[in-house]
């Protein structure tokens, strides 16, 4: 099943949903920090998804069947690219990088969604979309460069992990757009986190035995797979439907200012002039992305010289 062709440009009304997923998946770092390390990586990532499975799969009732009986292996793909794998990777990164640091790394996302796009789909990148991908990842450079960490083996690894976890997301919102897009947001995203919490179940019990959680990261389960999951995934499935998948991925973009924020309110983190300046940046590479209209002269030329021709006189 394919999935009709969209533009990259979004509504005002999915913008504003962007900016909210970027909120609540930068959130999900600070629950990240938390739990972890009591509950374990793969632990964590299973509570998260069978509870907001299980959530969606009483909203969806026997919608959600038929959707699975039909769609059965594509969803199973997505569950694993799109929950199980970087759920776990990136539970993982947060036992030892900040959560601030490791939200970071989900804003290349969109890089790598581009890059599988062009090299799966054959999709020409735009300058526009070219130049807005560069400088979006410039904003990741310059938000690490103000949270220095000992690049020991332990880090390393961690950063692999939160690096793999951004390419999984990428092969399933890509994958999701080809195979899956006529599918309900609701449906598609209870199916797909019903199936990572049956694939991950195994493989948590293998990893050791279940601890009790304390009260706040018990807390933090909860609200990670209500709040950054079972509300979350409609929404973001909504809008990939609406737009295209490196569109979607923008909102990790988003992500590193709050993972940051959160993690500098509630965690203690440092925020330093880098979040102002990683958000100036992000808003433009947003712009460039998702082809925002933009209201300053300066700024229409430079959009305009992005997708002029080469050669091409300058506008006046």
């Amino acid at each position: 099943m394919h999935s009709r062709s969209q533009p990259n440009s979004v509504s005002p009304i999915d913008l504003g949903l962007l900016i909210y997923l970027g909120a609540v998946f930068g959130a999900a770092f600070l629950f990240f920090r938390v739990a972890a390390p009591e509950v374990g990586p793969v632990w964590t990532a299973e509570i998260r998804v069978a509870v907001a499975g299980l959530a969606l799969a009483a909203v969806t009732g026997r919608r959600l069947w038929h959707v699975a009986r039909a769609n059965l292996g594509p969803i199973v793909f997505v569950g694993l690219t799109f929950s199980a794998i970087p759920f776990t990777l990136l539970a993982f990164s947060t036992l030892t990088l900040p959560a601030s640091l490791a939200s970071v790394l989900m804003a290349t996302t969109p890089l790598f969604t581009a890059l599988v796009g062009a090299v799966w789909l054959r999709h020409r990148l735009t300058p526009s979309v070219g130049v807005g991908l560069a400088i979006g990842f410039g904003a990741v450079i310059v938000l690490v460069g103000g949270a220095p960490i000992e690049l020991s083996p332990a880090a390393l690894l961690a950063f692999a992990a939160g690096l793999g976890a951004a390419f999984s997301y990428a092969v399933a919102g890509t994958f999701v757009r080809r195979r899956l897009g006529d599918v309900e947001p609701t449906e598609l995203a209870a199916g797909q986190l019903v199936a990572a919490a049956i694939v991950l179940l195994p493989l948590a019990i293998g990893s050791g035995p279940f601890v009790v959680p304390t009260p706040a990261a018990a807390a933090s389960l909860i609200a990670m797979a209500i709040v950054s999951t079972a509300i979350a995934w409609p929404v973001f499935f909504r809008i990939s439907r609406r737009t295209n998948a490196t569109a979607a991925s923008s909102a990790t973009f988003i992500v590193p200012m709050f993972g940051m924020l959160w993690g500098g309110l509630f965690l203690g983190e440092s925020i330093g002039a880098e979040l102002l300046v990683g958000f100036g940046l992000v808003l433009l590479s947003l712009v460039l992305v998702l082809r925002l209209p933009l209201p300053f002269p300066a700024a229409r030329r430079l959009r305009l010289a992005v997708h002029r021709p080469h050669g091409a006189p300058a506008p006046p």
